[in-house]
């Protein structure tokens, strides 16, 4: 994995950035009190290395007075009109745009093939002109339907309780024998004054453990001391999110060649409407 300091990230990333958007995912398996400032941390993160970022959270659902992913869709692919409001941005420095409705649609528009998928992406990914960076934020079940091939390596976190660790296997599993997708897992330990329902150490380890036996898996968990001083957990959370830029998915603004993870080739086709 490439390292990337601070002083020379943005620079760095900046000369071989892609001109369209970026796609990477985080999965969200009912630990929010884990997953959401894990989420809010890599947003800071991409930020600093010169991203602008756009989550779509497709755990919360689009309103008459929240308007997000799914009247953007409306507007710019149908005959709907303009959303009345802006999708919600709740910080200056990254854009919060509540998603259920619209990632539910897409996942029920869309095929099983390859070709399908990526270009359902790829029609995503032009409703964000302006951003560099997309992060999806929903259930392994919409993970693995829409991300299925591309390669992505979705965040999955777990922390040191059981029932963290149980839905967080539950998740992996799915989305390693269901679309074949290999996951990033971060285990964010508890500060040692917390108590603790597992040791700290062994959360990864069960985790592993029940991987290789049961699914076959060599797992490497990455973990993130919360002992760590302020300058090096931001550290911590710039190296994450420049592993997550990694296996990120393109999303071409025009007309380009995609190639799967199986090595066919896709034309992801752009300035199209319906």
């Amino acid at each position: 994995m490439h390292e990337l300091p601070l002083s020379q990230a943005a620079g760095l990333i900046g000369l071989s950035r892609p001109s369209g958007p970026q796609l990477v995912a985080m999965v969200h398996h009912g630990d929010e009190n884990t997953e959401l400032p894990v989420l809010w941390r890599l947003c800071s993160a991409m930020t600093e290395l010169g991203y602008s970022v756009t989550v779509l959270d497709a755990t919360k659902s689009e309103t008459d007075t929240n308007p997000g992913l799914q009247e953007l869709m409306d507007y710019r692919f149908g005959y709907g009109s303009p959303p009345d409001a802006a999708p919600a941005a709740d910080t200056p420095e990254w854009a919060i745009v509540s998603s259920a409705q619209g990632v539910q649609n897409m996942c029920q528009l869309q095929t099983r093939t390859h070709a399908k998928r990526i270009e359902s992406l790829h029609r995503m990914g032009q409703l964000f002109p302006g951003c560099s960076l997309i992060i999806l934020y929903g259930g392994v079940d919409a993970l693995v339907q829409m991300l299925g091939g591309t390669g992505c390596k979705p965040l999955l976190t777990v922390a040191d309780n059981k029932t963290s660790l149980l839905t967080s296997y539950l998740a992996l599993k799915r989305l390693l024998l269901k679309a074949h997708l290999t996951p990033t897992l971060l285990h964010m330990m508890a500060p040692p004054s917390q108590d603790r329902q597992l040791p700290a150490q062994s959360v990864a380890s069960h985790l592993s453990k029940c991987a290789k036996s049961f699914l076959g898996f060599e797992l490497n968990a990455i973990q993130i001391d919360p002992e760590h001083s302020e300058p090096a957990a931001a550290t911590d959370m710039r190296r994450l999110a420049a592993r997550m830029l990694e296996n990120a998915v393109a999303l071409k603004a025009q007309t380009s060649a995609f190639i799967g993870t199986d090595g066919t080739g896709v034309i992801g086709s752009a300035n199209r409407s319906h």
